[in-house]
């Protein structure tokens, strides 16, 4: 075979690519400079159109909220009729669950959240408090009545003139309006809140600004905040939503009065007037103790940024600062263990067990109920085995969420007996400045856990108010 044959195949083949090559004309790539500057701008307008995105998604809600009066048809769909015999054995394995079960089937919702440690992520939009807002032009007429009859109490005579379905829907559209200026006045005491941490910050020389893997790595929650032209934007908007609200609520209290004095036994408006105001101040119960707690975890969002910062102020050694972060790395950890222990305890108490759990248990008995089906067994013979089935896996569940419990707080334990050899290293190395600044920061993680978690245990299986959904 003549190697150098086909050596100098190749080499030809180059020879005539570089002739084609000198002959191409350079590609021209543009102005290098100005493409770098557009790309700037691009940057910044992006940024400016995101800080405008939270006032415009503002007043779409509240275009939608002011809206007039749809007519909301409810689809019934015709039950299905099911013989006896098949309904005692499936109702009798549902009824082993400790779950409660929702028949209805729910439509799957996909969080923005990726891990329940996110859920108390203080950088989520505002707008998720709103699911807590009643909505009473959703509610059917019955509802809207009684609900109007158990802030009256014992006036029949206002109730009874309450006798046309303009006149309900009058009041309701009444009440919707009370209800969007208490839900206004709460965003505008939130918003205050924005402001005046704003001005804070300004106020603090040399602060530290955390970035979203600073605040990862040092257990703390990431605060984008707002600029400050969007927060008095959004400000200057709320001042105008809330006046132009007072100035048609005072339209309908003229019309109220007229209406109200034409009826046949007069009645005094004012008592409907403050049955809606009670009816909206209920209602918002839930929404105000949303926007109350995002409050409170701006405020002590804060205050953990600020004890941060005092130990970066002391100038710890690298070695000093990773002791502080594996410190409140464990710290972290065992608040998150007592968390889950917590919510486990709840879960039984209201005998509610975690989903996943549930259907694992469920499933795997799966094979008993054709067992049970045969027409062999007796009935009476069906029902002991079945009466023992339920006990026994019931009492299994029980059993099972006892030992989580018990693994929970060994887990516990372990933390704690790393944080006292922490601690020991702690007292070698550290000056007592420098120590107690470590410490008081680690204290601030317990009490703003303290808050989280007591207002989770408090709304864990909270729905949406009951106003915001029509069942009639």
């Amino acid at each position: 075979m003549d190697i150098d044959k086909h050596k100098s195949l190749p080499s030809k083949h180059l020879d005539l690519q570089g002739g084609l090559s000198e002959k191409k004309n350079k590609k021209s790539r543009g102005n290098r400079k100005a493409q770098h500057l557009r790309r700037r701008m691009r940057r910044q307008q992006q940024k400016m159109d995101q800080d405008t995105t939270i006032i415009q998604n503002e007043n779409n809600d509240l275009n939608d909220e002011q809206e007039p009066i749809q007519n909301y048809l409810l689809n019934k769909r015709k039950r299905q009729s099911r013989n006896r015999d098949d309904v005692h054995m499936s109702q009798s394995f549902s009824e082993l669950s400790i779950s409660q079960r929702n028949i209805k089937k729910r439509k799957s919702i996909t969080r923005n959240n990726q891990k329940d440690d996110d859920d108390n992520d203080e950088s989520l939009s505002i707008n998720s408090i709103q699911r807590f807002k009643p909505h009473y032009l959703r509610v059917s007429d019955k509802i809207f009545k009684q609900m109007l009859s158990n802030a009256i109490k014992d006036d029949h005579k206002t109730i009874h003139s309450i006798d046309t379905k303009e006149k309900i829907q009058f009041l309701r559209e009444m009440t919707e309006l009370t209800n969007n200026l208490y839900y206004f006045d709460l965003q505008r005491q939130l918003w205050q809140e924005y402001h005046n941490m704003s001005l804070k910050e300004d106020n603090i020389q040399g602060l530290r600004q955390l970035s979203k893997s600073d605040a990862k790595e040092l257990n703390t929650r990431y605060m984008c905040g707002f600029p400050k032209h969007v927060i008095e934007k959004r400000q200057n908007t709320i001042v105008h939503q809330i006046q132009r609200t007072i100035n048609e609520l005072n339209q309908y209290l003229i019309q109220l009065n007229t209406w109200t004095t034409q009826c046949q036994s007069p009645i005094d408006p004012n008592i409907l007037s403050n049955a809606i105001n009670e009816c909206v101040k209920k209602g918002q119960q839930r929404l105000k103790q949303e926007f109350d707690y995002k409050k409170k975890m701006l405020e002590l969002n804060s205050y953990d940024h600020h004890l941060i910062n005092r130990v970066y102020e002391l100038q710890p050694t690298e070695e000093q600062l990773q002791l502080a972060k594996m410190i409140w790395q464990v710290t972290a950890d065992e608040l998150k263990i007592k968390e889950k222990q917590e919510i486990l305890r709840k879960q039984i108490y209201l005998q509610r067990l975690p989903v996943n759990i549930d259907n694992i248990i469920d499933q795997s008995i799966d094979h008993v109920q054709p067992m049970l089906s045969n027409p062999l067994l007796e009935k009476d013979r069906r029902a002991g085995l079945i009466s023992k089935y339920s006990k026994t896996i019931t009492q299994y569940k029980f059993d099972l969420m006892t030992l989580n419990l018990t693994t929970f707080q060994n887990i516990i334990y372990g933390h704690q007996q790393i944080l006292i050899g922490l601690q020991e290293e702690l007292l070698k190395s550290c000056n007592e400045a420098l120590r107690q600044a470590i410490e008081n920061r680690e204290e601030a993680m317990k009490k703003r856990d303290e808050i989280y978690l007591k207002h989770k245990l408090n709304t864990f299986f909270d729905e949406a108010p009951a106003t915001t959904v029509s069942n009639e």
